[in-house]
């Protein structure tokens, strides 16, 4: 039983949920089957009793079915049959959340059925919904075209053809939900070309924003939003853009439903990331101000209620950058706690580790680090190379070199280490090495290591590689 996809189903469900469905069952409108109610009792009862433990065919049957013979074809009927009243139910508990599309079906069954009596409760309730609904995002837009059109319906407008009509609302709204829609979409596949070798082919983009240049549309905030971050995501240099999105963002972000704000949030923090990769060091101090920003308005947790673990490591690691260290150390107290368990500990003992070290209390990161799960490879990449840090930092040079044979053999050992992630890891610890045979007061073996380091690129650390070197001049 424990493979149907009715009991896994079920066992998604929170006790709650599972109530709301049992009332759906002895609703006669929804379900006309007894059996449909015993053999969800049985399941909803043994999930109850027996947690994990795996609910058997034998078992099942003898509940639902007494002392009659157990027969495989009627039970795999029994279970399809529940599993179809079941998706019923969760279409039926979307509908009742969604007061907009109610409010439509409502205006729809008033027109076809011809109902005159209620035309004018169904017009005023519609208007006061799409008056007071706190969200104007592109779901907004859609609810609203399909409410002007049913309105347009309800009205009998196509009879009446000397009537002005609702059209430019329809079309006006249609047009909002598709623009808002499109960008929506198009920054989240600017984000995938960054870790998928895709080339997303979606129409008309150059022509949207060709028109926006010049819209009356860039006042409706939920298109300018998405604009603005169109163009700085497609352009890090669009500055211009980015500050214009900031300011709707802070003015505008309320209109829309918190996993949405969240998303938009990321965008522009990634935003800030792209800057900093290019050497911009001020957008440290940008990145924390969203960062303050979301906690403040209350979209720092993503729609599953946890921190989303590359949001918590970005934020410690930029705000210890601008030695923000009495904030950084509330951040890891406060929000660590809010990370997924399965990371929590690791993450925390990381980002503790990384304010101690820029705090220069080098004795405090070792055993923070020593203590970290390595299973997965950003951490445990992430911690070894600061882990090497701290052991330089300690003139603890015997210890470091045994760590960086370890490293070297981690690297090699884990498959699931991306072959460019490998080879820079490995660059870095190249000249680590170096670094460690370096007598100090040799001015020309400095400047040699210096200038390499410099001509390599992007070595991992390299910051931390240079600023030790200048130190033994």
């Amino acid at each position: 039983m424990e493979s149907t996809k009715i009991v896994q189903s079920l066992r998604k469900l929170d006790l709650e949920s599972r109530k709301r469905f049992r009332l759906y069952l002895l609703s006669p409108y929804f379900n006309r089957s007894k059996t449909f109610l015993r053999a969800f009792d049985v399941i909803s009862s043994f999930i109850d009793k027996n947690g994990q433990q795996k609910l058997s065919k034998t078992y099942f049957w003898k509940k639902v079915f007494g002392k009659a013979d157990f027969k495989e074809v009627n039970l795999r009927k029994l279970n399809s049959d529940l599993l179809r009243v079941f998706k019923d139910f969760l279409a039926q508990e979307q509908y009742q959340t969604d007061t907009g599309r109610q409010i439509n079906y409502l205006m729809k069954a008033v027109h076809d059925l011809g109902i005159d009596a209620l035309k004018s409760i169904s017009i005023r309730q519609s208007d006061r919904f799409f008056e007071e609904t706190p969200y104007r995002d592109a779901s907004f837009y859609l609810q609203k075209y399909t409410k002007e059109k049913e309105y347009y319906q309800l009205i009998e407008f196509n009879k009446d053809r000397e009537a002005k009509s609702n059209v430019e609302e329809i079309l006006k709204n249609l047009d909002l939900f598709y623009l808002t829609e499109k960008l929506a979409f198009y920054t989240t596949s600017l984000s995938r070309r960054k870790f998928l070798a895709h080339d997303f082919k979606l129409m008309f983009i150059e022509e949207i924003l060709n028109h926006l240049k010049t819209s009356d549309y860039r006042q409706e905030p939920a298109v300018a939003i998405y604009y603005y971050l169109t163009l700085a995501m497609l352009d890090i240099n669009n500055v211009e853009a980015f500050n214009k999105l900031k300011e709707l963002i802070n003015k505008n972000i309320h209109i829309f439903p918190v996993d949405e704000a969240v998303q938009i949030y990321s965008g522009a923090l990634n935003y800030t990331v792209a800057k900093l990769n290019a050497g911009a060091s001020e957008y440290n101090a940008q990145y924390i101000a969203l960062i303050k920003q979301m906690i403040e308005k209350g979209y720092i947790l993503e729609k599953d209620g946890y921190i989303a673990l590359n949001k918590f490591r970005n934020a410690c690691r930029l705000a210890l950058r601008i030695e923000k260290f009495e904030w950084t150390e509330w951040f890891i107290q406060e929000y660590g706690s809010k990370l997924h368990p399965s990371v929590r500990e690791s993450a925390m003992n990381f980002t503790l580790a990384l304010l101690h070290q820029r705090k220069k209390e080098f004795e405090k990161v070792v055993p923070l680090l020593n203590v970290i799960e390595y299973d997965d490879v950003a951490f445990g990449l992430a911690a070894k190379a600061l882990l090497a840090a701290a052991y330089y930092e300690l003139d603890e040079f015997d210890v470091l070199e045994s760590h960086i044979d370890a490293f070297k053999v981690f690297l090699s050992r884990r498959k699931d280490i991306p072959e460019v992630r490998r080879k820079n890891y490995l660059l870095h610890l190249r000249y680590l090495n170096r670094l460690i045979r370096i007598i100090p007061g040799d001015r020309s073996a400095i400047d040699k290591y210096v200038a390499e380091l410099k001509a390599e690129g992007k070595v991992i650390n390299a910051e931390f590689l240079l600023e030790k070197a200048e130190e033994l001049r």
